[in-house]
């Protein structure tokens, strides 16, 4: 929820803005100042999402909860995808938000005015997360690997022993006399 839930953030703005019908533009949305909302949900997931420890860290602990609920394949794949969602759900909504008079760069030239508030460098990160995702998928990819196999080695559940399995073991009932 730590990684996901800023995002989710800015989605539901996206949504509110979508389901009020509200063109990507500099003007109100039905009289409401979305782009000032859309502008802060975006700044608290790229302030999350951005810092590669806390986002790799936080999804390691949620990977090893996994391992230790026995559940090795879940624990893998949020190691693997938790930190790309984390990142790639808010670029997502920035690129369906702009529209031809807003430049987005990596470099932070130009200002986007989106739903009457000016977004300044928040729609600008956007255009650097493909660099981020790039710098830290190796490890994250790796430590999933590693962590879901070990967690296989341990997590898997024991074989059972069949019951004609040992022709020669007496049944335990036979013996009992009540």
């Amino acid at each position: 929820m730590l990684l996901l839930g800023p995002s989710a953030m800015v989605w539901i703005v996206r949504g509110v803005a979508l389901a009020a019908q509200c063109a990507p533009g500099p003007d109100l949305c039905r009289g409401m100042t979305l782009g000032g909302g859309l502008r802060d949900t975006l700044a608290l997931a790229w302030a999350i999402g951005t810092n590669t420890l806390p986002l790799i860290l936080v999804s390691l602990i949620a990977c090893i909860a996994g391992l230790f609920a026995r559940r090795p394949l879940l624990g893998a794949t949020t190691l693997l995808l938790l930190p790309l969602a984390a990142l790639m759900l808010p670029m997502a909504a920035v690129f369906s938000a702009s529209y031809p008079g807003c430049q987005i760069s990596e470099a932070g030239i130009g200002d986007c005015t989106l739903w009457g508030a000016q977004m300044g460098m928040s729609f600008h990160e956007a255009a650097s997360v493909n660099w981020q995702i790039l710098s830290f998928a190796p490890y994250s990819f790796a430590l999933a690997l590693m962590l879901g196999i070990l967690g296989w080695f341990f997590a898997r559940p024991k074989p059972m022993g069949h019951a004609t399995a040992n022709p020669f073991r007496i049944p335990d009932d036979r013996f009992d006399r009540h």
